[in-house]
């Protein structure tokens, strides 16, 4: 059963901030805003491998379920929900159930600063097998795709997270970004991570995951619980959040880099006339969406 969203809203406009301090965040809060934004997506908060700013994929390479790193303390979490909630903004954290950091040797088990009490049991792993077709349901949900992976159908384990999630909630959290979403099965596919999970937050919040390059009938299994978050256009408007770029798409895969800022924004203001949940990354050094164009791309769609 899909958990029912606190954002009720006919429109979603999320602004990434991925890599951003928390309090820079804040500071700028009454700007994005005023640029016509709901919502801001918070990069990951749980603790890294290594403290470094200069690569941003380390972001994605966690440690443990816990909040804080170096973008950022719980405490600065909580001091930056009460700052966005009153500039009328919900927050919703990036968070990782699905892998954690590596070893940098080229080993595919977890990094020496991963939490004992995660490496310690052997049920809360996948084979250690890559994903080498991912056209392949069964090797994207059991295997690993270049980092260790867990084994969500292990209730012990989405134990923790449950305990997690509701953590971030108590801090003031709207919702979340589940990252690589794709990787986690569905019910149909025998694992009831996402309806047991969900189901047991604390309170009813807004969750979208990451599922892109998808067909249409992958979108349709993951929106029975929650929306999705995807680069393809759907027939599931009402449930996805569409982007026309992303930090992968840019940072990552590299696909939309050749692509000017303002053309970026030209994409997103199609994006937005056809799809009422949006998200518009913020590139590193980049101040497009502070820019005039945006703010007139939200200001329209709220018109109407």
């Amino acid at each position: 059963m899909k958990v029912v969203p606190k954002v009720q809203d006919s429109t979603l406009r999320i602004l990434q901030c991925l890599n951003w301090q928390l309090n820079s965040i804040g500071e700028v809060a009454p700007l994005i805003s005023e640029q016509g934004f709901d919502a801001v997506q918070v990069g990951p908060l749980q603790p890294l491998k290594e403290n470094n700013y200069e690569d941003w994929w380390l972001s994605y390479q966690p440690c443990s379920f816990d909040i804080g790193n170096q973008y950022g303390s719980k405490e600065d979490f909580i001091h930056l929900c009460e700052v966005l909630h009153d500039n009328g903004l919900f927050v919703f954290p990036d968070v990782i159930c699905t892998h954690v950091a590596v070893v940098n040797d080229g080993r595919l088990i977890p990094h020496e600063k991963v939490d004992y009490k995660l490496t310690s049991n052997p049920a809360f792993w996948r084979e250690n097998k890559e994903v080498i077709d991912w056209d392949d349901r069964f090797q994207v949900v059991n295997y690993c795709a270049g980092l260790p992976s867990f084994n969500l159908s292990n209730r012990d384990l989405q134990d923790y997270i449950i305990t997690f999630l509701n953590e971030f909630i108590d801090c003031g959290a709207d919702g979340f970004r589940f990252d690589s979403a794709k990787s986690i099965a569905t019910p149909r596919e025998g694992c009831d991570f996402f309806p047991r999970v969900l189901g047991s937050l604390n309170k009813e919040i807004y969750n979208y995951g990451e599922v892109i390059f998808a067909d249409e009938n992958l979108i349709r299994a993951y929106v029975d619980y929650l929306d999705v978050l995807t680069n393809t256009w759907s027939c599931q408007k009402n449930n996805v959040v569409l982007f026309s770029e992303s930090h992968d798409s840019y940072l990552g895969l590299g696909y939309t880099r050749d692509k000017t800022s303002a053309e970026i924004t030209q994409d997103y203001a199609h994006v937005v006339d056809n799809y009422p949940k949006t998200i518009y990354y913020a590139r590193p050094f980049d101040d497009e969406w502070k820019s005039s164009e945006v703010q007139k791309i939200h200001q329209k769609t709220k018109k109407n």
